[in-house]
């Protein structure tokens, strides 16, 4: 082809552009292999080579992610935007150690995630290079298994039902002797398109019709020559236009929903403070360093109320629970299908390969022969002749396998025709030429039912058949019918049945232990099988399963008003639930049986493999690909299982619930300790004008955030009962748990510093600051203890240590002209006392507030009683580590960290209230009476009172797990008081996040932990995206020869996307140029 004036060439001229185009639905094939340079024997591995240099892999274009800007990513998100705020709040106040710790925690935060999220992310692509999918290719002359990107234009490809198609194509003939012609009575493809062209039906492609990129077969088998790869594709081209499809993971609405609500409380506490400190106390503010003691308070509300570690820890807890169901044989397509897996409650299960082992063997010695004459060596010699084992298909390799000269048939017979089995029709057909004899003949082989009807003999065979089938049904075994007819069919055809094979397919050995086990757990299995009634029953029983099971036919009967078919049943639903299982289930009695279920409150998981599962999948909260399924099932599955048994979907269940009682662990208390740390601050800041230091929240929030992402590897018990995301109650119980603790840190505030308690009867050194009880006490050590030559009503400028200062002037004569003046000796003692009290009570509180705080999470974890359920080493580890560092910060405090900002040194007043120096007060700096500095949220050591801080914290720990009991009864947690409720509620929780379900298979990517898979999809049909005349254009350019090529130029597939283009009004091209289509 070297001239302008070819058939199918078009020309598109837009505005001043031309581009030169083929259309490949336009031209013949025999065109469409000159252009791509190739033949019906496919290409050579050396020619393959090239082109895959040249043209690049099967997939879209990857977008390479810069490193720096995903580490900042993570702090791009509204919890990361609040603590940004503080810190801008921070250095604006001058108050750097605050600053460095809150960027700090920020950038811990988001090394954590980077770091755990990429882990991940490698695990995950290690382990989905097994599932890419694959197509076979014809190279070197011989069928090869290829991964699919690895196709090139010019590649010959095998479609068969039940595959993706892996590239545009372009179909041969199903005449293999003539495959580039057409012929009156072939029979057509049908391809399933509707994520592309939006069309409900599958459409029949015949020879030289074109197969795009991401369509399923939905039935027939064919050859067809690749013509465009990646973003060259009809798909390739829409999705370099426009963004995919990127569904916000239901993650991630939950931690929006949480984190707002928890932004709300810190902004109301905020204004409520704000407004109460400078409205009712009159506090004031003046620049420089802790100039502004209020707006400093503050960022203890907003720093310790944010749950700044949620995105890190919910992420990365999701992130390794994925990766480490993918090591143990099963991954998740989709992140949110974690949380529907959780919540599964019945699961019905393919017989086949999941409840057996689906290692077919034929019992020879019991095949029941039906044409007089015939041996059974006849039978398993016909039966051999009748396999394609090209397409590796169970039965046609145990056929042929179980004919011990089954390696010399094809010396003597050769394949005529082959027409593949379908669901619908449930046999394959060949057409064979006996070689020697001339002889032509067809094989018919399948479901004996419908090998019996096809027979001329049918009624003078059907009552033995039927009852050998029966016979064999009760014995376990899987009949198979083989029937033969002389001719091609051409002429009027009578059947012949052969015989009866009985197939053997034994449960595999842990089955039945998995059964039950998932009976313990709230899950229900139901058997859903193709198979016959009988062999169902007998294999259900083998299980353990119960034998209540019912033909499909029954099931379309009764959910039709058949009373009859209802027998005992009140209504089909009734009938569903009860019964043990289904058989002769065709795929789409599966969908069916989803919904029914899904009607009555359930979570479904159902398992699939082939194409014409794919809706039924789709429909179920829980679809599952077991190992071997189409990439079709895959498409459509939420699992893809890569190991085969119902062990395999039993630890996907199991461990989905684990991942989730992670996540739900950390939302309680986080939810909880928002509200305890604004209650508990706000509440002491409102009604005792009492100040707490930002920087023992931030260190609280680093040891307590360390902790808590060690619950991503935590033990956990997953529950007895299936799982869903309960908003209204982690919001309640938190609100409860938070108020709780609230009332803890008060009640211990108000016995330490509004009563003697502690002095009087634990012999400690008092923190009671009530003004009588501080007056008495600095009159006591002023007249009896220091006997100072001064009065307790003398000015404070009569204090010799402090008018030298040069706060007060250097000397008493210039203190006596300031306004310190005003102050009495009383009044500045009660203030240094009040100030250390307050500075030791600070430790005690972040003490106290700490244990109790994470300790818990050891209640949250399950309803169980806490302390008898073990909790994770790391757990453990991460609690003693924080709370020794908790501890180790009480006792010993700061100093006197951080200093007032009006200050005397060298303090007369600042002794423990038995007179005693204060310990670990080094710089002995106090506040000046009558300034803000009074207020000044400074640390000391409090010493022994961090065993009150235990032993308090002891004392009110044991009341929560009571109120955890309380609470679960209360609100029907996880089904506590009441199943059908709580089922309800997860059903239509899990019904919210189903609705965001995808089939994503049109299209290939590189795989991450949030697209396990690699799929690649749009939001909407390619034909609304792109004008479907364009479907089949691909650019080409010219050789130096004068031959016409596919260009591997990606500017001009973009080019052509551009120009093709569909807008919402009119639909028409966006381009403001003209479209003229010119053919020779």
């Amino acid at each position: 082809m070297g001239g302008g004036d070819q058939k199918g060439e078009v020309k598109v001229a837009v505005g001043t552009t031309t581009t030169e185009e083929v259309n490949f639905e336009k031209i013949d094939l025999k065109e469409a292999l000159s252009i791509l340079n190739t033949s019906p024997h496919g290409l050579s591995s050396a020619e393959v080579e090239k082109r895959l240099n040249e043209y690049g892999p099967n997939k879209l274009p990857e977008s390479t992610r810069n490193p720096i800007l995903v580490f900042l990513g993570y702090m791009w998100n509204p919890l990361s935007w609040a603590m940004e705020a503080a810190a801008i709040i921070a250095i604006a106040l001058l108050d750097y150690a605050d600053f460095a710790l809150i960027v700090g925690l920020l950038i811990l935060n988001s090394v954590i995630s980077f770091v755990e999220e990429s882990s991940a992310d490698k695990a995950i692509k290690a382990l989905a290079g097994a599932l890419a999918p694959k197509c076979k290719a014809v190279r070197d002359g011989t069928v090869q298994t290829i991964d699919a990107v690895n196709l090139v234009p010019g590649d010959v490809i095998i479609m068969k039902f039940g595959d993706i198609v892996a590239a545009d194509v372009k179909l041969f003939s199903d005449d293999p002797q003539k495959p580039l012609d057409k012929y009156s009575e072939e029979v057509p493809m049908q391809i399933d398109q509707a994520a592309l062209t939006g069309e409900s039906l599958p459409a029949k492609k015949y020879t030289g019709d074109v197969a795009f990129s991401g369509s399923a077969i939905k039935a027939g088998e064919r050859h067809a020559v690749v013509y465009a790869t990646g973003i060259n594709t009809f798909f390739g081209r829409a999705a370099a236009l426009i963004s995919g499809t990127n569904n916000v993971a239901n993650l991630q609405i939950i931690m929006t929903k949480i984190g707002g609500v928890c932004l709300v409380t810190i902004g109301l506490w905020v204004v409520i403070e704000l407004c109460v400190q400078f409205g009712k106390y009159h506090h004031g503010c003046v620049k420089g360093e802790e100039g502004c003691p209020t707006l400093t308070n503050m960022l203890v509300i907003l720093v310790g109320g944010i749950p700044i570690a949620m995105p890190t820890v919910l992420s990365v807890t999701l992130a390794l629970g994925a990766a480490k169901l993918a090591t143990e044989g099963a991954i998740v397509a989709r992140m949110s299908a974690v949380e529907e897996m959780a919540g599964m409650d019945i699961l019905c299960s393919d017989k086949t390969g999941t409840l057996t082992l689906n290692k077919l063997s034929i019992e020879t010695g019991n095949i029941y022969v039906t044409e007089p004459g015939l041996t059974i060596e006849d039978v398993l010699k016909y039966g051999a002749l009748s396999a394609d084992i090209t397409g590796e298909e169970p039965i046609d390799v145990v056929l042929y396998n179980s004919y011990a000269q089954a390696a010399t048939l094809a010396n003597r017979y050769k394949k005529l025709k082959w027409i593949p089995f379908n669901p619908t029709d449930k046999f394959t057909c060949v057409t064979m030429l006996d070689q020697e004899s001339g002889r032509v003949f067809r094989l018919l082989k399948g479901s004996p039912q419908v090998v019996l009807n096809k027979a001329h003999n049918k009624n003078r065979l059907a009552e033995s058949v039927n009852a050998k089938m029966v016979e064999f049904a009760n014995r376990g075994f899987r009949s198979l019918g083989i029937a033969m007819a002389e001719g091609d069919g051409a002429e009027k055809t009578e059947w012949h049945m052969l015989g009866l094979l009985p197939l053997f397919d034994p449960p595999r050995h842990d089955t039945k232990d998995t059964i039950e086990y998932c009976h313990q757990q709230g899950i229900e299995v139901k058997m859903v099988t193709g198979d016959h009634l009988l062999i169902g029953k007998e294999t259900a029983r083998m299980l353990g399963m119960g034998d209540t099971m019912y033909a499909s036919e029954v099931l379309i009967k009764a959910k039709g008003g058949d009373k009859a078919a209802l027998g005992e049943f009140q209504n089909v639903v009734e009938m569903v639930e009860r019964c043990n299982g289904f058989a002769e289930v065709f795929p789409e009695h599966k969908y069916e049986i989803v919904a029914i279920l899904q009607e009555a409150d359930h979570v479904v998981g159902m398992t699939g493999d082939g194409v014409n599962d794919a809706p039924a999948l789709k429909k179920a909260d829980v679809g599952i690909a077991v190992a071997g399924a189409t990439d079709a099932a895959r498409g459509a599955a939420d699992i893809v299982l890569t190991e085969a048994g119902l062990s395999a979907i039993k630890t996907a269940v199991l461990g989905a619930r684990k991942i989730f009682q992670r996540m739900t662990t950390y939302s309680k208390y986080t939810v909880a300790m928002t509200f305890r740390i604004c209650f508990t601050f706000g509440l002491l800041t409102v009604i005792y004008d009492w100040y707490f230091p930002t920087i023992l929240i931030v260190i609280m929030a680093v040891f307590n955030d360390g902790a808590m992402i060690a619950l991503a590897k935590d033990r956990v018990e997953p529950s007895r009962q299936p799982n869903a995301w309960n908003l209204k109650n982690i919001f309640l119980m938190g609100i409860v748990y938070g108020l709780y603790l609230t009332l803890s840190s008060w009640a211990l505030y108000q016995t330490a510093c509004k009563t003697n308690f502690f002095e009087k009867h634990l012999d400690m050194f008092s923190l009671d600051d009530r003004h009588s009880t501080l007056a008495a006490w600095c009159k006591d050590y002023i007249e009896n203890v220091k006997k100072a030559p001064y009065s307790i009503d003398d000015s404070v400028c009569k204090i010799p240590e402090y008018n030298v200062q040069e706060a007060f002037g250097g000397s008493e004569a210039a203190c006596m002209k300031m306004h310190f003046n005003d102050e009495t000796v009383l009044s500045q003692c009660m203030v240094e006392q009040k100030y250390v009290r307050g500075a030791m009570l600070r430790s005690l509180i972040y003490n106290q507030v700490s244990v109790s705080g994470q300790a818990l999470v050891l209640v949250v974890r399950n309803q169980a009683y806490s302390l008898a359920q073990k909790a994770g080493n790391l757990t453990y580890v991460a609690f003693v580590l924080a709370q020794i560092g908790s501890t180790l910060i009480s006792i010993f405090g700061f100093g006197g960290y951080v200093p007032p900002r009006h200050s005397l040194k060298d303090c007369q007043f600042c002794t423990y209230s038995d007179h005693t120096p204060v310990k670990f007060f080094p710089s002995k700096e106090v506040p000046i009476e009558g300034t803000e500095s009074r207020y000044t949220a400074s640390v000391i050591g409090c010493m022994g009172y961090v065993i009150v801080a235990w032993i308090w914290s002891g004392i009110w720990y044991v009341l929560l797990d009571p109120i955890k009991w309380m609470l679960c009864w209360a609100l029907n947690e996880d089904g506590f008081r009441d199943q059908s409720s709580a089922r309800f509620e997860r059903r239509q929780e899990l019904q919210r996040i189903s609705q965001e379900k995808t089939v994503d298979m049109a299209g290939m990517t590189t795989p991450t932990i949030s697209n396990p898979l690699g799929r690649a999809s749009i939001q909407k049909p390619v034909a609304m995206v792109l004008d479907r005349a364009s479907a089949a254009l691909v650019p080409v350019h010219r050789t130096s020869e004068g031959l016409v090529r596919v260009s591997n130029d990606p500017h001009k597939a973009r080019d052509l996307a551009r120009r093709s283009r569909l807008v919402e009004v009119g639909m028409q091209r966006t381009s403001g140029g003209h479209k003229e289509i010119t053919r020779a």
